[in-house]
This record gives structure tokens, sequence and C-alpha cells, in this order.
């Protein structure tokens, strides 16, 4: 037995062949075959031979069964799609028998076993990396055995629990760590090592959300005793930067805000802008993998839930020494770009810096002054209103040139909690978006391209933040949606770009449809993500783009404003961080993802409580998303949505009709559409699975009557047999 023997064999099989039947053809004793499975992992190794599942080979390119790598996503029904690590290639629906042991998250080899319409379907043959080391569960007891019912039901199984901790009560909210991983004979086994407390303890929801996804609350004391060390810039630190604090730089947040990492400011002649960024230096203050760096790495992001935040740094960092507070002098890395009166960067320069921002300015406060005009507001800043309005000419101008390139500006709304003084939520409305935060927006989207392009060019090794083109799959089938609602979505050379999704969501603008398939829109897209290979920003209309404004709370900011520095400094000493940048990459999106499902389902969650306390209540609302089994409705009052389902329309047998996305009633005709305002009343709410169901208020009332009737038949029926 050789290798050239062991090729040949697998390349003239019609198949995949497992080691059993290798043993077999080449007649191996013991010893023979370990060493037949040290040869296959090598030529498996050497590109060889791929392995289609453990023990199953064939050569590499001549398999019946193409096998990719991704990450699954599984859904609460049961099945699940295989994201491709290869962005090239379209998602591959996995049906629930074909999920294996797999469960949300892992990241996992597919076989591709058949194409449905066009869309390719597969088995998951072998679980690569567990994604999901620790499980948020509800204890119960069962024939003397502790176990947990996972929260997140997209992870399948029940989990034993091994050595339970002392004072264990039923009904308990826990974290088990994952000692053994399921398998086709066994379920998972793991341990306690956190209880978080009971089902209606008043923090119980945060800290169900933060372990979930493995979001760390307290910082390690280390890394608080280390940030309680380091002190605001002295003389010695602010040697040999640029000194800017004569200049007038402004920072413009939220009303909340307190992490201020990024000022403005700006000079105007006839031909051109010239804007200045200014961001803070945070890499000055943490040592590259350190012990602070590496929990921000760890981290990766901010979380922000509407009544706290979990910063990426401790609060004496993000709230304080880094935080570009006004009347204070801190270290800055600037951007100075000259813009001309077309939005095109002519020219731009880097600098280390020292600020004095002159004023802390609200998104509200800056509308009122240069939109409102509000005279008090203009007197009381004086000097900084016209600033304030160049600033507004050119994120106007910059505005226009990014939709001459074909950027596509989705405003979908978001929701905004409001508290009463009592903390209690008491409204939930849609968050305003004014010119000021466009501004905002305009000035920062320019630095971070300003920076990735020079550090394309000049730099060693990068992280861009990329945004691929979308799965052609996906946009066919949306495209074909869009027209039977009588949208067009129209490509002129092959393949669909930027501007031809701009000018739908023109066409959707201030339509009953818009926010519904603007939705969609977004899910047939892939979503952005860090990488060190430059693959350009689909959304953006850019070739080149990066995350550099945010070094407070992104940890991909960070890692640029040291590239960016050593580039400025001439320091071309390789260190050991930069060797990594694929692994930040990486983790960066990951991190990203998990904060962006953790906010989401806190917002989810508090619409469930505001809706619990209604029960019954009426409201106003209009029909956002349609579905075979019912329709999505959105309050008018407040900003919540709810799900009608068709066995709460009594009056007739409703099917769905996909063509034009209504339900349609059988005998009556009756239609849901789209757009329809109608009168609900709201019927139940499950606060764990975070789920509000509303009822049509006539609907409601006829349930009642039957109820009532049926109700006065048993009382006189039971009367009778007395």
């Amino acid at each position: 037995m050789d290798t050239n023997s062991i090729l040949a064999f697998l390349r003239t099989s019609r198949r995949p062949v497992t080691l059993r039947e290798l043993v077999r053809q080449f007649a191996l004793d013991v010893e023979e075959r370990r060493e037949l499975k040290r040869r296959l992992e090598a030529l498996v190794a050497e590109g060889h031979l791929q392995r289609v599942k453990k023990q199953l080979y064939s050569a590499a390119g001549q398999s019946p069964f193409e096998v990719i790598s991704g990450r699954l996503a599984t859904h609460r029904d049961g099945y699940g799609f295989v994201i491709p690590d290869s962005g090239d290639l379209p998602d591959v629906f996995i049906p629930p028998h074909a999920l294996g042991n797999a469960v949300h998250g892992d990241k996992v080899r597919v076989r591709i076993s058949r194409k449905r319409r066009g869309r390719p379907e597969g088995q998951i043959v072998e679980v690569l990396t567990r994604s999901q080391e620790q499980v948020v569960g509800k204890v119960f007891r069962y024939r003397r055995q502790w176990m947990a019912t996972p929260l997140d039901e997209r992870y399948r199984y029940t989990i034993q629990l091994a050595d339970p901790i002392e004072n264990l009560h039923e009904g308990q909210i826990v974290n088990v760590r994952i000692m053994t991983h399921p398998n086709r004979y066994a379920l998972p086994l793991g341990r306690v090592d956190a209880v978080l407390g009971f089902p209606d303890d008043p923090e119980i929801q945060f800290k169900i959300v933060c372990y979930k996804n493995q979001i760390p609350i307290e910082f390690p004391k280390e890394v608080l005793s280390l940030a309680a060390g380091v002190k605001p810039p002295d003389e010695r630190e602010r040697y040999g930067r640029e000194d800017l604090r004569r200049e007038l730089i402004v920072t413009i947040d939220g009303e909340t805000a307190r992490d201020f990492d990024d000022a403005v400011s700006i000079e105007r002649d006839e031909n051109e802008f010239s804007l200045g960024v200014h961001i803070a230096d945070v890499s000055h203050y943490l040592a590259a993998e350190g012990a602070i760096d590496t929990e921000a790495y760890l981290r990766g992001t901010s979380v922000y839930f509407p009544d706290r935040a979990i910063p990426m740094l401790p609060e004496k960092l993000s709230n304080d020494v880094c935080s570009l507070k006004p009347g204070e002098d801190r270290l800055a890395v600037s951007v100075f770009m000259k813009v001309n009166r077309q939005g095109n960067v002519v020219d731009y320069r880097f600098c280390q810096s020292v600020i004095c921002s002159r004023a802390r300015l609200t998104y509200d406060t800056v509308r009122k002054m240069i939109v409102d005009r509000d005279a008090t507001l203009r007197k009381k800043y004086g000097q900084l209103v016209e600033r304030l309005e160049w600033m507004l000419e050119l994120s106007r101008i910059l505005t226009a040139q990014r939709k001459v390139k074909g950027a596509i500006d989705f405003d979908l709304p978001e929701a905004e909690i409001e508290y009463d003084v009592n903390g209690e939520v008491f409204g939930i409305v849609r968050a305003e978006r004014n010119e000021a935060h466009r501004l905002i927006e305009e000035f920062m989207l320019l630095a971070n391209e300003t920076v990735a392009i020079h550090l394309s060019k000049h730099g060693k090794g990068m992280v861009y933040r990329i945004h691929e083109e979308p799965d052609s799959f996906k946009v066919r089938d949306f495209a074909r949606l869009v027209k039977e609602f009588g949208f067009s979505l129209d490509h002129q050379r092959g393949a669909y770009a930027p501007k031809d999704f701009q000018r739908l969501t023109e066409q959707l603008s201030g339509r009953p449809e818009e926010r519904f398939l603007s939705y969609l829109m977004l899910r047939s897209f892939k979503q952005a993500r860090y990488s060190v290979e430059n693959r350009g920003h689909f959304g953006l209309a850019t070739p080149c783009y990066t995350h550099f404004t945010s070094p407070i709370r992104r940890y991909p900011d960070l890692v640029v404003h040291r590239l960016l520095k050593k580039e400025i400094t001439g320091d071309r000493k390789r260190e050991k961080w930069q060797s990594r940048l694929d692994e930040i990459a990486e983790q960066s999106s990951d991190r990203e993802r998990k904060a962006d499902e953790a906010e989401r389902e806190i917002m989810k969650w508090l619409m469930a409580v505001f809706m619990s306390e209604r029960l019954g209540e009426e409201y106003d609302g209009f029909i956002s998303g349609v579905r075979e089994n019912g329709f999505f409705l959105e309050l008018l009052d407040h900003f919540v949505e709810g799900f009608v389902h068709v066995s709460k329309l009594v009056d007739d047998y409703y099917f769905f009709d996909q063509r034009s996305h209504r339900l349609v009633g059988e005998n009556s005709g009756r239609m849901f559409r789209l757009g329809d305002r109608l009168r609900i009343v709201v019927d139940k709410v499950d606060r764990d699975r975070h789920l509000i169901d509303f009822a049509l208020v006539e609907e409601a009332a006829a349930r009642e009557r039957v109820k009532r009737a049926a109700s006065i038949r048993r009382r006189s029926g039971s009367r009778r047999r007395r």
C-alpha cells in the first residue's frame, strides 16, 4: 500500500470511501491501519483528498457531493441555514432531520445533497467548532436528576447537570457550562457555574441576555485597578503633538451620551471646506495585548440597552480620561480633509493632536439652532452658529455625492423607550433622526473612508469593514416579490448594483409597504463584517472602507488607530498583534453580532413587559407585514408591533395570496393588506418568548359572545340535569 495506490483507488471510485473500505481493499492489519490513517490525514492537509465527514474520504474535486464549511443559523421551528465561509456561495438550507447534533452558531461542514428551486439543500456531516460553551436555562428535577431547559429555543437539547451546586431550586435560571456536547446517543452534560435568580427577579432579564450572549457584566479587578491609575494627559504627554486647543472644536452626540469619542471642526472658503474630525486617542492609554486591551478584545464592543450601557472599556477611560469632554485637554488622532463643493476629498492629512472641545452639543440643540433657527440658542452659542451652518451645508453636499455614487440609505425607524421619574416604562416611540444626526454620520463616513483608502495604499496589514454583494438567489426572490407590489428592482449591467436598490428605496419612500419591503431588502443582503481582505462596502457603494471613529466603544477602531499611528510616525517594526489581524477581525464580527442580538432581545422584552400591563386595551394600528398564518400590526400610539393569528379571524377561512402578499377570505372576499388601518385589542403576551398577540376588536367581541353563549348553555344544561 503506497500513497499513489490510495489516490488511484479514490479517484476511480464513484462515491466517497470509508476508512473501513480502504482497510478491506488493501487487506491491512492493525499497524498498517494506523499508518493508513496518518497518510489520509496528510493527504487531506496537502489538498489531495477531502474529508466528507469523519472517516469518509474522496479525491479532491471528484466527490459527487459538494462539501463546504460555514456557520449554522437555526430557527425555532427546527430547520436551519449554513452561511458559507466563502462569500461567493449562497446559504444552504438544512432540514430538521439533517442537523445532526449541531446547534445554533456552530461552525460546520455540510454536504450539499441537492438543489430545490435553484437553492442548495444539504446535510451537516461534521461539527468543526462549537459556538455555545455555555447555555442559560431553567432547572428542574427528573427522576432525581437535575436538568436544565435552555431558554434559547434554537438550542434543541435538554441539558443534564453534573454535580449541581448547593441550594439549587426548581424554576431557577442558571448559566450552564457545557462539559460534553450532545451526540447521537446522549444529551449534553453541563455544570452550573452561576445562578442568575428566579424568573420574577427584577434584574433577571438583563442577566439572561448578557449570559446568553457571553457579554461580561463586570470588569476583572486587575483591569479596574489599572484603569484607576490612568491620569488625564500632562505636559509630557502633550509634547510633540499638534496643538489644536485654540480651534473651534465641538462634540455633537445624543442627550444621554457619556463617552464622547469624536469631535468636529470646520473652515470654509469660496472653493472648498476644510473639515477636521478628531477622534479620542484611546490607543495612547492601552498597551497592545496588556490586561485592559485583552479585556477590550474579548468584549469587542460596548453594548447599549435602553436603561444602561455595558462599556468595552472601564468607565474611568470611556467616560473620563479618553472622553472628549468640553473644556478639558484631551489627546486625539485628527483627520483633516479638504472637500470641494462637489463633495470630493481633494487632499487630506493625519496628525496626533491635543484638543479642547469648546462645547458638548446634542443633536436636538444643533437642529434647533441651524434648522429651526432658535433665536435664544443662536445667541447663546454665538460664534459656533456660523460653523454649524457650514457643517450643515457640507453634510448636504456629501449626502448628495453619496447618492450619486449609489449608496443605499436605509432610514428604518428604531424604537426609543421613555421612562418616568420612577424608572418605569411609560412609552415606546419612534426615535427621531434629524439633520444633526445625518451631519455627524456623513462626517464619520468620510473620515472612515479616507483612513481606509490611505492605509490600503501605505499600511502594512489592515482591518476593513466590508459588505459583500448580496446573494443572487435572495435578490432574485426579493425582486419577484417587489414586482408583485407594483415596484421594480431593475439592473442594467447583469448584476445588481447599489444604485438599483437606491432607486427602489426612492420608490418606496412614504408608501405603506416601505418598512416591510425595506426590512426584506436588508434580509436579502449579507451582513457587514470585519475582514483583512478588502471586498468593498456594497451598501455604501465604496470600494474601500473601515471603522476608525469610535475607539472607545469598538475594538476594530482601536486597532485601526494603532495601524494609522504607526504609518504617521513611520514605525515599520511589525509587532505581535499585527500578526493577529485576521483573528481580531473574526472575533470583532462575532462580538458585534452578539451585541446586536442582545440589544434586540432586551428591546423585545421591554415591549412585551409594556404591553403585558395593557391586556384588554384597544389601539389603532396598521398592517406592517403579512404571512401565511397571520399578519403583523404596528400601533399608532406606541412604536410596538404585535401579531394577529389567522385563528383569531373567526368570520371566514382566510388563505394567503402569495402573489399579492395578502390574506383573503374564502367566502367574503375580505382582505388584509400592508398599510390597512385596523382597531385591535391586546389579547395575549408571552414575556418569556417576547411575543405580543393582538386580536381585531370585532373578532374579540364575537369570540366573547360565543364564550358567553356556551357558558349559558352549560349552566342551563346543568340545571336540567339536577
